[in-house]
């Protein structure tokens, strides 16, 4: 194995993939490594015109990778030893290396030029069908079915008045879930989804802390909603109740796989917006 940040010698080595989805394929590193490069290229930082391209980076890789970086590279120079820590660091380590990144851009040439990078890196992903992408504030998320996504994007966009804000940030946590990295959080995800659409209807109902199914059979939710949506509702509370991990303590391995968990996301979001449109 060439040397590098993952030689032998330092006592290092590649971590294993962990799921099929979340492979990144060498040519996917090195293109979006080739984006990084072209972007500085093309938009040249006035202050560090004198660096290295990689050197303008290379603390916020060392962030990531949790170590300090050797007084010189080991093999050649930055040029050579920052692609070659690109293309062998784990997968997760990867996209958190990409937010630093991202997150560096966004303070030295201005948040403006994020989606134009996004644009690039999701291309990329997208063409090799990676299940992953760069959002619009530089974050790397689980890529969504374009109606979920809709759907979310919808559902965040009623939240943003303040009088929901707590179900808001709710909401927003378990989107997150998803995205965790190496190993999403489904149970989480499922709380925090429907709880959020429980806040809601609290808020519209003018209470506090009452139960999504008993919610149900006050007004303005007892005859402002068919018998039939009701029931369906009260269905994925009672999953979500009754799901170890979620409302409950997990004895054993997670029963909450990662399609239930987006179905769970789309159908909260879809509730929030019923709710909100219905009743607001």
């Amino acid at each position: 194995m060439a040397e590098g940040l993952f030689s032998e010698r330092e006592g290092l080595a590649p971590q294993p993939e962990t799921h099929a989805d979340d492979y990144l394929p060498p040519w996917v590193r090195e293109d979006i490594t080739n984006a990084i490069k072209d972007f500085v290229e093309n938009n040249p930082p006035v202050a560090y015109a004198h660096l290295d391209i990689y050197s303008l980076f290379r603390p916020y890789i060392w962030k990531v990778l949790q170590r300090e970086p050797p007084t010189s590279p080991v093999g050649g120079p930055w040029a050579m030893y920052i692609p070659r820590t690109l293309a062998q660091c784990s997968w997760w380590q990867f996209y958190d290396i990409i937010e630093q990144i991202s997150e560096r851009m966004n303070r030295q040439w201005g948040e403006e030029y994020i989606p134009a990078f996004s644009g690039k890196v999701n291309t990329i992903l997208a063409r090799d069908g990676i299940p992953w992408r760069l959002d619009q504030q530089g974050r790397v998320i689980r890529a969504l079915h374009p109606q979920v996504a809709r759907q979310i994007k919808e559902a965040r966009a009623l939240l943003t008045n303040p009088r929901f804000r707590g179900p808001d940030e709710q909401f927003e946590r378990a989107i997150g879930y998803m995205s965790k990295r190496p190993e999403p959080e489904e149970e989480n995800c499922v709380k925090d989804a429907i709880g959020a659409v429980e806040a809601v209807a609290n808020i519209l109902a003018d209470t506090t802390g009452v139960q999504l199914n008993r919610l149900l059979d006050r007004e303005p939710f007892s005859s402002g909603i068919p018998p039939t949506m009701k029931e369906a509702v009260e269905k994925i509370y009672a999953y979500r109740g009754a799901t170890p991990g979620v409302a409950h303590g997990q004895v054993g391995p997670s029963v909450v796989s990662l399609a239930e968990a987006m179905w769970i996301l789309s159908i909260s979001a879809a509730t929030i917006l019923y709710f909100i449109q219905k009743f607001q």
